[in-house]
């Protein structure tokens, strides 16, 4: 995986090009990763790979969520808990 600076992303796009050709790319901005460039190797599956890249963002936000979960306790709640902290916000809702 290649590293390249958001600097040579606008200045020198050929040369992403050329590491995009070697596998991913990872941009940053200032030292710090804010994106990965991926290769599309047949243009005729982009609607695939476009999705695949959405099925890797909400695993993300399920990570994140999970963890986060177990940092609160959260993750230890029983079911009967969750169904009445569902129902205390559906009540709230109720006019």
């Amino acid at each position: 995986m290649r590293v390249v600076s958001d600097r040579d992303l606008r200045n020198v796009p050929g040369k992403i090009r050329d590491a995009l050709a070697q596998g991913d790319v990872v941009v940053t901005s200032r030292g710090k990763p804010y994106a990965v460039l991926m290769p599309v190797a047949n243009p005729d599956r982009l609607e695939e790979v476009l999705a695949l890249a959405s099925r890797i963002r909400a695993q993300m936000a399920v990570s994140s969520i999970r963890r986060k979960a177990a940092e609160t306790g959260l993750d230890a709640i029983t079911d009967e808990e969750i169904d009445e902290e569902i129902g205390q916000a559906r009540r709230e809702r109720k006019p």
